[in-house]
């Protein structure tokens, strides 16, 4: 994985995408549509890199807080069936991907979101 890369649009290598990408926390839920596809179009990632992009991210989600979460009913729901521990979550959010043909996602797929999140 190159993670000098640069997006296509903005003057930012994937490395430095990947660290901000967890300050989007403070002000909504990331979902797995909005990733996948800005490292696969945005950087023009591939194969292992899109998935080595994809769970870098969403170690740098879950490490500041974030958890899977479903949109049910105008709310957020926590969603229990990707695991409890960050390794596991990923490994099975990664699995289900890759499990549809490393499509890219749409927004009715797993979001992470903070308890600030749930809350509301």
């Amino acid at each position: 994985m190159d993670w000098n890369k640069r997006h296509r649009s903005h003057e930012i290598s994937a490395a430095e995408w990947v660290a901000l990408a967890p300050n989007e926390l403070d002000v909504d839920a990331v979902g797995l549509w909005q990733i996948i596809p800005v490292g696969r179009h945005e950087f023009g990632l591939d194969g292992e890199d899109i998935e080595t992009f994809t769970r870098t991210v969403l170690k740098g989600l879950l490490a500041k807080g974030a958890s899977p979460i479903t949109g049910r009913d105008k709310i957020w729901v926590a969603e229990q069936k990707y695991g409890t521990g960050p390794e596991e979550i990923i490994e099975t959010v990664v699995k289900v991907w890759l499990s549809k043909g490393m499509r890219d996602p749409d927004i009715g797929d797993v979001w992470f979101g903070t308890t600030a999140v749930l809350e509301e």
